[in-house]
C-alpha cells in the first residue's frame, strides 16, 4: 500500500489542477480531476485511520527507535512499581539485547544521546559516522515494530511529550542509520549530521540536565531489575526464559518438548502411585495435555514454567 502522505500530495496536486481548469472554464476537465483528487483524499482517510498509518503518525515511516525508547523512558518510574511493569523491563531489555537490528540502534542513539566532554563535535561526529553501519529499512521497521507491540501488549503511556529539538535528533539519527552518503543526499546527509553535532555541542554546556535523560539511565535500572529477578529463580529457570528470548530457537518445539516430558513423567508417577493418588495424577495428566502453544510468548513462558515445576516435584 502506498504511503498516505503520498496520497494525500498527489489528491493535493489534483485539486489545485482542478481548481486551474475551472479558471481557465474547463468545466468537464475540472470534474475530472476534481473526483480523482477525492479518490485520493478518501485513500489518505483509510490509510490514516487504519492501524498502519496510525503507527506511521505516531512512530514515523520506519518506526523510529528514538521515539519508541523515549516512551519506554517516560514510563520507567510507573513500570517499577509494579510486577507486571518489571515483567515488561526484563523482555525488553532481552528483546533489544537478543536483536542485532535492535542492539545496534540502541547503542548508535545511546552514543549520540549522551556525547559528553567532546572537544570537536563536527569531527567527532563525521569519525563516528564513518564507523557506523547502514542498517536495512525493512530490518529496522520489522524489529522496531517487535518492540512497539511489546509496549501495546503491557498498555504503556504511548501520548507522551517529546521536545521538537529531541524529535529532530531522533529523526536525524534514524537518517544516517538507513542512509549511505551519497551524491544525490549530499545535502540531506549533512542536514541530519548538523542536527547530532549540535545536540552534542549542546551538551557540552548542560550535561547535568541531559545526563538522566541519556540510554544509560534506562540500561542500569534495567540491568539491576534483571539482577534482581536472576536471584529469584533457579537455574531451570534460567534456562527456560533464556531459550524463550532466543530469538533463532523454534519456541512451538521448545513447547512441544516441554509437554512431552511432563506427560511422559505424570505416567510413569501413575503407573507407581496408589490407587488413591492415581486420580489427582489423571487430573494433572489432563491439565498439561489440554494445554497448547499460544501466539501469546507469555503465556508459553508461563505453562512451560508450571510443566517445569511438575516435573521437578515428581523427581523429588
Amino acid at each position: 500500500m502506498a504511503d498516505f502522505n503520498e496520497y494525500s500530495q498527489k489528491g493535493s496536486a489534483l485539486m489545485q489542477q482542478a481548481l486551474k481548469k475551472l479558471a481557465e472554464g474547463d468545466f468537464e476537465g475540472f470534474e475530472k480531476d476534481r473526483k480523482e483528487a477525492n479518490r485520493y483524499f478518501d485513500l489518505f482517510y483509510q490509510s490514516v485511520n487504519s492501524e498502519e498509518g496510525k503507527m506511521t503518525q505516531m512512530y514515523g515511516e520506519s518506526r523510529n527507535f528514538g521515539i519508541i525508547f523515549n516512551i519506554i523512558e517516560q514510563n520507567m518510574n510507573k513500570l517499577l512499581e509494579t510486577k507486571k511493569g518489571k515483567e515488561f523491563i526484563k523482555k525488553a531489555y532481552k528483546m533489544i539485547k537478543g536483536s542485532n537490528v535492535l542492539n545496534e540502534q540502541f547503542k548508535v542513539y545511546d552514543f549520540f544521546e549522551k556525547a559528553n566532554y567532546v572537544e570537536n563535535p563536527k569531527e567527532f561526529v563525521n569519525e563516528s559516522l564513518s564507523i557506523i553501519k547502514t542498517i536495512d529499512k525493512k530490518q529496522i521497521k520489522e524489529n522496531n515494530e517487535r518492540l512497539i507491540k511489546l509496549i501495546r501488549e503491557y498498555k504503556l503511556d504511548e501520548m507522551v511529550e517529546i521536545p521538537e529539538e529531541t524529535e529532530n535528533l531522533y529523526e536525524a539519527i534514524e537518517y544516517v542509520l538507513l542512509n549511505e552518503k551519497k551524491l544525490e543526499n549530499v545535502d540531506k546527509f549533512i542536514n541530519a549530521t548538523n542536527v547530532i553535532t549540535e545536540h552534542i555541542q549542546n551538551l557540552q554546556t548542560n550535561t547535568n540536565v541531559e545526563d538522566d535523560k541519556t540510554f544509560k539511565h534506562f540500561k542500569e535500572k534495567i540491568e539491576a531489575e534483571e539482577s534482581k529477578i536472576e536471584e529469584n529463580i533457579n537455574e531451570d529457570e534460567k534456562e527456560l526464559l533464556n531459550t524463550f528470548m532466543n530469538a533463532k530457537i523454534n519456541k512451538k518445539e521448545v513447547f512441544e518438548n516441554y509437554k512431552k516430558q511432563t506427560l511422559d513423567k505424570i505416567n510413569n508417577a501413575i503407573l507407581v502411585s496408589e490407587n488413591e493418588d492415581k486420580e489427582s495424577w489423571q487430573k494433572i495428566y489432563e491439565s498439561v495435555n489440554s494445554k497448547n502453544y499460544s501466539n501469546k510468548m507469555t503465556e508459553n513462558i508461563i505453562n512451560c514454567a508450571e510443566m517445569l515445576e511438575i516435573c521437578n516435584t515428581i523427581e523429588e
